[in-house]
């Protein structure tokens, strides 16, 4: 579809104002097959593109026989610095023969008002006895115990994430971010698993 035009009616949050993301404009697009005008929010078009790489993200990752995805729970606080948590997870990883394939992560308000952020990351399969994180996918982030666990369903929690509201946290603060990249394990990594390293069997 073509935008056509974009008419503001009201004006976005003011910064450092914690609440659920109001619609502020209607965007406006022809549909090329029939020309007819279609009108959206810019909500609603926020909330299309972040249902879009969401799903992109399960998908790419939904094969459990390459991939163990593990999702982390940190409550929201206005100093920290969420890249922290990433790169002691990477070195975490890197120390144990293994690598961070690619990410998502949202900005959730609870039924209590609490705001947290959901993340799910993509490892190279590992194999584990019972439901446990391994010692070093167990996280604490500043001083802060994190909640982690394997994703057991893909589907669930996919259809859990799309619905989400947007959340403001001020502007030009970000409540959704993946990864630029997301890697994938080759189709015949499980025949070459015991002749390669890991390094070889992940594409970029």
């Amino acid at each position: 579809m073509k935008h056509i035009f974009t008419k503001t009616f009201s004006r976005r949050t003011k910064q450092g104002f914690i609440s659920i993301r109001k619609a502020t404009s209607i965007k406006v697009y022809e549909d090329e097959t029939n020309q007819q005008w279609i009108p959206f929010t810019d909500l609603e078009v926020i909330k299309y593109n972040r249902a879009k790489k969401i799903r992109l993200f399960f998908e790419t990752y939904s094969c459990r026989e390459r991939y163990s995805l593990i999702e982390y729970v940190i409550d929201h606080y206005d100093n920290d610095k969420l890249d922290r948590f990433f790169f002691a997870l990477k070195k975490a990883l890197k120390e144990n023969g293994s690598e961070l394939l690619g990410f998502i992560r949202l900005v959730d308000i609870g039924e209590s008002g609490g705001v947290h952020h959901h993340i799910v990351v993509s490892i190279p399969k590992i194999n584990v006895k019972g439901k446990e994180l391994p010692k070093h996918l167990k996280r604490t982030f500043n001083g802060r115990k994190v909640h982690g666990e394997f994703v057991k369903n893909i589907n669930k929690i996919m259809n859990y994430y799309i619905p989400k509201e947007i959340v403001e946290l001020g502007i030009r603060k970000r409540t959704f971010v993946r990864s630029q990249k997301f890697k994938e394990i080759k189709a015949n990594f499980l025949n070459n698993i015991h002749n390669t390293s890991l390094k070889q069997i992940i594409k970029y």
